[in-house]
């Protein structure tokens, strides 16, 4: 592993950095909510604007096109004005068998419970809104088609830009000031681009353990591969018929047993989360112009999610 000098910066370089990803960060909360509320405009009231094709599958391909570009093009030129080099975070660690089931079912089980806390024993909650009738129909070829292309959006396509966005560049820009800080402001940040109460909590706890498992293993693959896992448990709940609610039952059941069993073990161990940064890296944080944008964004977000 190559060895890397500190370097020194002043008060208003690190400000112009923190800005620089409240720009990008800005960027990708009006674009993805621009898909969003877009795309429920014109399949409801616009449809003659998709020309014959099919809207939902339209939307989700714009919704890879978006997720693909915001997080290769406009956070990676953002990585580029940092000097943040993303193959340094990119290998794969040597982690046990064992330690990767446990890690997997760990954030399952936090994302569960997060999510869905009243309604955890009697699994009949989706883990996430449902914004598409068609899913977990399959009668027709249409209908088989778009959960394929819902599958690879959901599964695949968000969580490993969601992996690279927020825990490649943010948590490591942050880790450069503290990496405590980078753990929770990359959550933070993670958290507030969601656009309901119930999604930003979830994503505030599952980003902070995510953020945590990247900084035990300096990369974003293990993140990426429990990140994929949960949205593969997510998708499955959601297109899993009444008649088979049995099978999520005791795949839950067995997830908590191995979760428990490994924190008891202490297979899962992230004592080395003990702070939570200078203050001083905080406050310099959300005075920031673009983070406070941001949360500003985030709030109208929430407001506008209570409307429809």
């Amino acid at each position: 592993m190559p060895y890397y000098k500190p370097q020194v910066i002043t008060k208003r370089q690190a400000k112009k950095q923190i800005n620089s990803i409240g720009i990008a960060l800005i960027i990708y909360m009006i674009a993805t909510s621009a898909v969003w509320y877009l795309s429920y405009y014109f399949i409801n009231f616009k449809p003659e604007i998709f020309m014959g094709y099919d809207p939902d599958l339209v939307c989700m391909l714009v919704d890879m096109i978006t997720n693909a570009f915001l997080a290769a093009i406009v956070f990676g030129i953002t990585a580029s004005r940092l000097r943040l080099d993303l193959r340094d975070y990119m290998h794969s660690p040597r982690i046990r068998f064992g330690k990767r089931v446990a890690l997997i079912c760990l954030g399952i089980g936090l994302s569960l419970v997060v999510t869905a806390i009243p309604t955890i024993f009697y699994f009949m909650v989706h883990s996430s809104p449902s914004y598409y009738t068609f899913i977990g129909v399959f009668t027709t070829k249409n209908n088989i088609l778009k959960n394929i292309v819902y599958f690879i959006l959901m599964v695949l396509v968000e969580p490993v830009c969601d992996e690279i966005i927020f825990r490649g560049i943010v948590q490591r820009q942050f880790g450069h000031y503290n990496r405590f800080l980078g753990v929770f402001i990359s959550a933070i940040l993670y958290a507030i681009t969601r656009s309901t109460i119930t999604e930003a909590l979830s994503s505030l706890f599952v980003g902070i353990y995510l953020a945590a498992v990247t900084l035990r293993y300096h990369s974003i693959r293990p993140a990426v591969t429990i990140h994929i896992f949960i949205a593969l448990f997510s998708w499955m709940l959601n297109v899993m018929p009444q008649t088979l609610i049995l099978i999520p039952t005791i795949l839950i059941v067995i997830i908590y047993i191995i979760t428990g069993i490994a924190l008891f073990s202490r297979t899962i161990d992230f004592s080395i989360i003990h702070s939570l940064g200078p203050l001083r890296l905080w406050k310099m944080t959300f005075t920031s112009p673009a983070i406070i944008i941001s949360l500003l964004l985030f709030v109208a977000g929430i407001v506008l999610s209570f409307m429809i």
